[in-house]
């Protein structure tokens, strides 16, 4: 059962960087100017391809595919807007639960994607504050992190 909900996430990180890339690169191909590309590629794709070669090297129980994994999780986990600053990457799969501050009230959000998505945007009102945390990354961080600690032997060394 445990190797099994390890490929599901495998599969989860390769489909979503895949997603990701696409997205993407549709993005990208509507920039004209030289500076916005370079950030995008840099905060965009870099993460997605990541994702896909975590994936693909923990399909094959290797120890580099779990490190990787385990990172990809947690840079998942978060999703944030504070002090106008919005932060969201994810990957594969989001089953997130949100709560919003604005002027004084809050509201609770639950969120469900099957994907890729990647967004750091700054400039935004600062009145506006949200966290949010995306359950399945961090079901994932902590089976991924519970099998490193746990059972060496499964995974190889060579990448």
């Amino acid at each position: 059962m445990n190797l099994l909900l390890i490929k599901l996430i495998a599969t989860f990180e390769i489909i979503g960087g895949a997603w990701g890339l696409v997205v993407m690169l549709y993005r990208i191909a509507h920039v004209l100017d030289n500076l916005k590309f370079v950030i995008f590629l840099l905060l965009y794709l870099i993460p997605f391809a990541l994702s896909i070669l975590a994936g693909t090297l923990l399909l094959k129980n290797k120890v580099a595919g779990l490190n990787l994994s385990l990172v990809v999780q947690l840079l998942q986990i978060p999703y944030f807007t504070l002090s106008g600053l919005y932060y969201s990457f994810m990957s594969g799969l989001l089953l997130g639960v949100r709560i919003s501050f604005l002027e004084g009230a809050k509201s609770y959000n639950f969120n469900f994607m099957l994907g890729g998505y990647s967004q750091i945007q700054t400039g935004l009102p600062a009145e506006i504050a949200a966290f949010g945390i995306n359950l399945f990354a961090f079901s994932a961080f902590g089976l991924l992190l519970f099998n490193k600690l746990t059972n060496r032997k499964i995974w190889k060394e060579k990448t």
